[in-house]
């Protein structure tokens, strides 16, 4: 079997249409946990007015502050920009200067608290009310309690502590604005402290900003000779470093620059002539290296050497016509003409004359060369010298610029603390706050506390949930039966119907009197009942077990049923002996067999005066002997009395009379019902169970534990086959359809009340089985 859930409401949906907040099911609950809600509502209201009537009144007083800057700013020239950050930390601080213990004194030592009877003994509070009156009814047990003494002094720091336990400081909405509140026995007193509070503030604030300013002109007048001393120190020192290093005027450093530029610009035409002068002479060394036979095929590099240039034209001129003149006799006459010897002689002299001009030339370009390359080196050296000057003098410009520029610095930032102490003595001689109050407090006319109906509404609301948790651990720990669809959904039994709870008034006999005085009851509608006579709930319930058993009736013999129960007290007894008188009232043969041998219920109620009992069959005795037969009813029954004292056996059940007993009675009776121990750890059930054609089971309604019914049928799954249906016995018809879904049959309870007498249980009296 599967474990359901604890609540019958919860056993599982009854149709697919199922919403997240089954409203029918929390209207259910409600409807029987209604009593303990209302016990929980009527207990937070009675706490709510007994807070009302002993807390004492109190009285609130407030004033608004408005913190604004531009007060401050009115006496500065350049106004400083404030954000929506700066404006909201600025609100945070001075809420948290309000609560400080600085303001606090100052209101103690304005009021003159400290010695102050009405704020120093307030009245009592509501827990020091309730605690006087459980000491005062404690007494006679604890003995007096000592009176405490009433305060007539305090110190400042004590004063204090209780302002601040008083007061309340708030912002208004997101405004600059800031409500200061403070609550008292009597308007009068919050009306001062509220007042002082503002005052106080306010104070605070202007003195606070002229000891501000009073120490900020202090720390600037000491810095201000500070910077002087310091800047005069800078100024000496640049004239000093000006004097040591040479630099007395800002146009030094430009004209060795000039200086430099003009040596490298000489420097630059000097390499040029330098390699100028060094190609000619290559070119006329080549020359002549290549000897005179060359010479003459160079004489161009004799232009522009110095040599007249009338000289160097006849020379040329004139080789070129000797060398023509060879060339044309040559061509006329041939080579061995007598003239081209003399030619020849001619064209020579001619180049060694050329020759010996390049030679002189080529001296005076090495001439040159060496004046070039000898100018060359002294710029370079010149230039090196203004470089080394150029640099030292460039590297102390810089220290000079440094110190210059510390000079200047100084002479700023003094400038700037000057202009600061100015402006902070023009403040201190003419303060302004940056708080005002913009609402005076106002005497209160009323109180504000206690507030009843916010008192009346949390006390309410504190009832509901009490009362709502005193429910869900009602719910919780329902775990028995309630209606018959639970045992149809968590046993998979047929469920034949209630037997309501039985009430005889007046009855004082006890257990077992009022069993016999329920039997009377049940037996007088049995034995009195017409066809068309009104019926109960009870016999109804018999009738649907009479049903369930005509399925299982075969033809020449009887049914055989046993009645069970998990716990004792269940009323099976009951159930069972109102059951098989039913059934004989109704014309049947029926017997009934009393087979509980520890508790022979049954016997008492059906044949109280009997001697002998079904433990005697085991002496040999007939069942006949033993038999009784009720006159009224026709039921015959076998008690479980015995003549023989102490014999309980456990396996006389599965004995060979027993069997013989159920074999005869099935030919001879219509109905056989036996009265059985309970299940659990009896095993009579169980062992008779061969020889029977079922078992009825009786649970009691809000007792007999779910789990345990199910922990049993599931060790047994043979009983579990057997059981024909059960009943739920002690049913409270009033309450039942507090436990019943949204529109099962239990809701229409009291619809058939023209058919079923159904009378008000008593709880004190109890049916036994």
């Amino acid at each position: 079997m599967l474990e359901r859930s604890n609540f019958p409401e919860m056993s599982g949906p009854r149709n697919s249409d199922v919403s997240f907040i089954d409203i029918d099911r929390i209207l259910s609950i409600l409807r029987r946990q209604y009593l303990v809600l209302t016990l929980g509502l009527a207990l937070g209201l009675g706490l709510g007015l007994l807070y009302l009537l002993m807390a004492p009144r109190t009285y609130v007083s407030a004033s608004q502050i408005l913190i604004d800057k531009n007060l401050q700013e009115m006496a500065s020239e350049v106004a400083a920009p404030t954000s929506a950050l700066d404006l909201e930390a600025e609100i945070l601080n001075q809420i948290e200067v309000l609560k400080s213990s600085r303001i606090a004194s100052a209101v103690a030592g304005a009021e003159n608290l400290m010695t102050d009877e009405e704020f120093l003994n307030p009245p009592p509070s509501f827990t020091q009310r309730i605690r006087g009156t459980l000491l005062g009814l404690l007494s006679p047990l604890l003995g007096p309690a000592e009176a405490e003494p009433r305060a007539l002094e305090a110190t400042v720091q004590e004063t204090a502590g209780a302002l601040r336990a008083g007061v309340v400081v708030e912002r208004v909405g997101r405004s600059a604005v800031i409500r200061v509140a403070y609550e008292a026995p009597s308007p009068e007193l919050a009306h001062r402290i509220a007042n002082a509070y503002a005052e106080a503030f306010v104070q605070d604030q202007l003195n606070a900003d002229l000891e501000a300013t009073r120490q900020a002109t202090d720390w600037l007048q000491g810095r201000l000779a500070e910077l002087g001393e310091s800047q005069r120190q800078a100024t000496l020192a640049v004239q000093l470093f000006r004097r040591e290093s040479g630099l007395t005027r800002g146009e030094d450093e430009e004209l060795s620059n000039q200086r430099l530029e003009a040596l490298t610009d000489q420097l630059v035409l000097a390499q040029a002539e330098t390699a100028r002068v060094r190609a000619l002479s290559n070119q006329v060394q080549a020359v002549i290296n290549a000897g005179p036979e060359a010479a003459a095929d160079n004489v161009a590099l004799l232009s522009n050497t110095g040599i007249a240039d009338e000289e160097i034209s006849a020379i040329r001129t004139r080789y070129a016509s000797v060398t023509r003149r060879i060339d044309e006799i040559t061509a006329s006459f041939g080579a061995d003409h007598p003239q081209i010897a003399v030619l020849e002689a001619e064209r020579r002299a001619l180049t060694d004359q050329i020759f010996v001009q390049l030679r002189g030339l080529n001296e005076q370009y090495r001439n040159q060369l060496t004046i070039a390359e000898r100018q060359e080196n002294g710029l370079r050296e010149s230039i090196e010298t203004e470089g080394r000057a150029a640099a030292q003098a460039n590297q102390a410009q810089v220290e000079l610029n440094a110190l210059q520029q510390r000079s200047a610095a100084l002479g700023i930032l003094y400038n700037s603390f000057l202009s600061r102490y100015e402006e902070s003595i023009q403040r201190q001689s003419f303060p302004i706050p940056g708080a005002r109050i913009i609402t005076e407090p106002e005497l209160p006319r009323a109180p504000s506390g206690p507030r009843t109906l916010f008192v009346l509404a949390g006390s309410l609301i504190f009832g509901m949930f009490l009362g709502l948790g005193a429910g869900a651990v009602n719910e919780l720990r329902e775990r028995s039966f309630r209606i018959g669809s639970q045992i149809s959904n968590e046993l998979g039994l047929r469920f034949l119907g209630y037997l309501p709870k039985l009430n005889k008034s007046g009855l004082k006999h006890g257990k077992a009197g009022t069993a016999v005085q329920n039997h009377r009851y049940i037996r007088d509608q049995v034995i009195g009942r017409r066809s068309n006579a009104p019926t109960t709930a009870f016999l109804e319930t018999l009738k649907s077990a009479k049903l369930m058993l005509r399925k299982r009736h075969h033809a020449g013999r009887s049914v055989t049923v046993g009645v069970v129960s998990v716990l004792p007290g269940e009323g099976k007894t009951t159930f069972a002996v109102s059951f098989a008188e039913m059934l004989a009232a109704n014309g049947d043969k029926v017997l009934l067999i009393d087979a509980d041998l520890r508790q022979p219920a049954a016997s008492r109620l059906t044949a109280p005066g009997a001697t002998l009992g079904l433990m005697d069959m085991s002496a040999g005795r007939s069942w006949r002997e033993i038999a009784r037969i009720d006159e009224e009813t026709g039921l015959t029954v076998i008690p479980a009395t015995s003549s023989q004292t102490g014999s309980t056996s456990n396996d006389f059940l599965t004995s060979q009379p027993v069997q013989s007993l159920l074999e005869e009675a099935r030919r001879e009776f219509d109905y056989v019902v036996i009265d059985l121990p309970p299940l659990g750890p009896m095993v009579d059930a169980l062992s008779i169970e061969p020889w029977t054609d079922g078992f009825i089971l009786v649970t009691e309604w809000g007792r007999t534990p779910r789990r345990l019914v199910r922990a049993i049928l599931e060790n047994e799954p043979q009983l579990s086959d057997e059981i024909i249906g059960v009943v739920l016995n002690k049913v409270d018809f009033a309450r039942l359809s507090r436990y019943s879904d949204p529109g099962a049959a239990e809701r229409y309870v009291g619809t058939y009340s023209r058919y079923y007498n159904v009378t008000a249980p008593d709880p004190n009296k109890q049916t036994v089985g």
